[in-house]
């Protein structure tokens, strides 16, 4: 199924304005409709006027009687540069959008609004926005809806050409490697990669990871399998390398077991992936 919804989460941090050049190019190469949610500041939750709009931004080297505008109206500025830049982009290659302004309390009206699209797209909490972004791992688990988190270093033009698929065999892993299928589609090489404890743990899940891998084939993705020992590292942390070594442009993971068993054994895994992402992931719950 096409990407023909897409909801983009974009807020101050200097990645916003990367990350939604990444989330404009997969709406053009859908030809998707995008809705765009801007996250003000905390100490600006409040409404900005839309007299600031267009005004000059206080940077601080003022002279003498200048006008000098409160944070407020450079809040309101950059998000009014980045508005321009966006709408631009949609009237140069005649596509549908929407612009919202939200705070950062506003979390559940993000969720409400995620759970009717066909992927949202935000950015990893960041040093410098951790109190104002929303959480990743909280929209995964809150909406059912395939998330795409970009990390907050790095460029990312595009997503989908070299991928590695995460696989344990789980609902999660089921749901996340289906919900990738759109973003696949022009893949030039796919790893289904297994990361196991024991050798016998390989040998358990080898027809499972087969068959995941003759899944994709069959919608023309040329994947293959990969089953590694985990040895003396973290799961995330083999992942990450086996990427890099890769030079993937995305890393496809399930999120978030339910019972609390398995939250602790693979649960762990996705908050570890959403801390030290180098490439763009794609999580399901």
């Amino acid at each position: 199924m096409a990407l023909k919804n897409i909801l983009v989460g974009i807020d101050p941090s200097t990645d916003g304005e990367s990350r939604l050049k990444l989330a404009l190019n997969l709406v053009r190469a859908h030809q998707a409709h995008v809705t765009v949610c801007y996250v003000m500041r905390e100490e600006h939750d409040a409404p900005v006027s839309p007299i600031f709009a267009g005004m000059p931004v206080n940077r601080g080297d003022t002279a003498a009687g200048d006008p000098v505008f409160p944070p407020a109206s450079r809040e309101a500025e950059r998000a009014g540069q980045i508005e321009e830049l966006f709408r631009t982009e949609l009237r140069a290659h005649g596509l549908g959008g929407e612009w919202q302004l939200l705070s950062p309390g506003e979390t559940a009206v993000f969720i409400d609004l995620a759970k009717v699209f066909d992927l949202t797209i935000l950015g990893q909490l960041s040093p410098e926005i951790r109190s104002t972004g929303f959480r990743p791992d909280e929209i995964v688990i809150a909406t059912g809806r395939p998330v795409l988190v970009v990390p907050y270093a790095g460029t990312f033009d595009t997503v989908g050409r070299r991928v590695l698929v995460a696989w344990d065999g789980t609902r999660e892993a089921a749901r996340a490697a289906n919900d990738a299928l759109p973003l696949l589609e022009n893949a030039e090489a796919v790893t289904v990669m297994f990361v196991g404890a024991r050798e016998t743990t390989l040998a358990e899940h080898h027809p499972s990871i087969e068959r995941m891998v003759q899944h994709l084939q069959r919608h023309g993705i040329p994947a293959q399998a990969e089953e590694t020992l985990q040895g003396d590292l973290r799961i995330s942390d083999v992942l990450l390398s086996r990427a890099a070594d890769l030079a993937v442009d995305l890393l496809v993971a399930g999120g978030y077991h339910h019972s609390q068993l398995r939250e602790a054994l693979v649960g762990g895994v996705s908050r570890e992936l959403l801390d030290h992402i180098t490439v763009p992931v794609l999580m399901s719950h």
